[in-house]
């Protein structure tokens, strides 16, 4: 039996990274639980929004930054992961492209330093936080290229490790911070770590020293650069468009309901983010790196189906458990104050379900780089979720921002559907 299971897992990649991946979602867990409750504890509901309109500022100046770099890098990595010199112009190349866009994003956040700080914290006084974001983001981009290229050269296991390094960070940073400097303190946990796990992957990932020295200009390649903006311009119309749009959904509830509620609505985000981090980082260790080998449709399809037969049972077991139990995740992981969350589980599980399922489709999207049906898909669910959810909070309170997250994937999957209808139509090899 044992052998079996070991054959199993040497056979099916998906199982494999799966198993293995189980231990840094655990980590993730326990480290998120800590967080949510020394949070949810310290800066109550009124805390909790605010932090999460930095989590979504964050994500957006990433993104940028990154310009794309992440799921670019992994696909030419995993398509030329044999051939050197395609990958010294990869490496190059992508090199290049995050260092200009990580200077002016950078730049704009100095500049325009209060004018984030309003948007982000309510007021200017916080601007000097905005000013160190900007300083810590080239470590972020570099570390983010880094474990790109480690990802597509299929070393999932060095990912996975720096991610739980990671999480046990956030932990040890954080929780001080926020006992001795409050909100501040969280601010500035929330935007240092993720740039200080670079030299975590500086000491562990061997690779490193191989993409330094590949590093040189005369190495820059027109072709990777046409290739890579594609993604570029994925990552960087996402990166400014789904936060920010929850960022004016969040400012709606706080302007017409309450800070509180807003915190009530980012807490119920909160528990969505740790309860799908299982699924979610699959998608760029297996998914991404399958269909961008993948060249059929049969191909892709099979690729779709056992994903969906191993993850799928799983998933509507867990949200039945998450559900029936979520007065005790919610008194668990958070604090009393935060009880009426409770109402938001039911439409923000099925939108999270949605999700999944159209996800896993929609990431053929950037593995074939199909550029228009992409923004299209992104501009879609943007302009559907912000104005349902105004509409609906206008109509339920908070309640209505998970039900416009709910029927806004509903319509989000529908198009995937649409857009890969002949594909999925093809009769695959029994």
């Amino acid at each position: 039996m044992i052998k079996k299971i070991k054959q199993l897992l040497k056979t099916n990649s998906l199982i494999s990274i799966t198993s293995f991946n189980s231990l840094s979602v655990f980590f993730r867990l326990v480290s998120g639980f800590i967080l949510s409750k020394a949070i949810a504890y310290f800066l109550l509901p009124q805390g909790m929004a605010l932090t999460g309109n930095l989590r979504s500022f964050l994500i957006s100046c990433q993104g940028i930054s990154s310009s794309g770099a992440q799921n670019g890098v992994i696909k030419y990595t995993a398509e030329n992961k044999f051939d050197k010199k395609a990958l010294k112009k990869i490496i190059s190349t992508s090199f290049f492209l995050v260092l200009f866009f990580t200077l002016i994003v950078s730049l704009v956040l100095i500049v325009f330093s209060k004018y984030f700080s309003a948007l982000v914290f309510g007021n200017n006084d916080l601007a000097r936080f905005i000013k160190i974001l900007a300083y810590m983001l080239p470590l972020f981009t570099v570390n983010t290229l880094i474990l790109s290229i480690v990802n597509g050269l299929g070393k999932y296991k060095k990912i996975i490790f720096i991610n739980t390094i990671g999480y046990i960070l956030n932990v040890i940073i954080i929780i001080p911070l926020l006992y001795y400097y409050n909100l501040e303190g969280a601010i500035v946990a929330i935007i240092s770590v993720p740039s200080f796990l670079f030299f975590v992957t500086l000491f562990w990932v061997k690779d490193v020293k191989m993409i330094v020295v590949n590093i040189s200009i005369s190495n820059f390649s027109r072709e990777y650069f046409n290739g890579l903006s594609s993604f570029i311009i994925m990552a960087v119309f996402t990166a400014l468009t789904i936060p920010i749009a929850h960022v004016l959904i969040k400012n709606h509830i706080i302007d017409t309901i309450g800070l509180k509620e807003a915190g009530y609505w980012e807490a119920m985000i909160k528990i969505s983010q740790y309860y799908l981090m299982f699924v979610m980082s699959l998608f760029s260790l297996y998914l991404l790196p399958k269909l961008s080998e993948n060249t059929t449709n049969q191909g892709f399809k099979t690729i779709l189906l056992q994903f969906y037969k191993i993850i799928l049972p799983i998933l509507i077991l867990g949200f039945v458990i998450i559900y029936v139990l979520r007065y005790w995740i919610i008194r668990i992981s958070l604090t009393q104050d935060f009880l009426p969350t409770q109402e938001l589980f039911f439409w923000q599980l099925i939108g999270d379900f949605f999700k999944i399922i159209s996800f896993a489709i929609a990431f053929q999207l950037q593995a074939k780089k199909m550029l228009f049906w992409y923004l299209f898909g992104e501009l879609f669910y943007v302009l559907i979720v912000y104005f349902l959810s105004i509409y609906f909070i206008d109509m339920f309170q908070v309640k209505g921002a998970v039900i416009g997250h709910a029927i806004s994937y509903v319509c989000y999957f529908v198009l995937m559907l649409f857009i890969f209808r002949k594909p999925l139509l093809i009769k695959t090899d029994s």
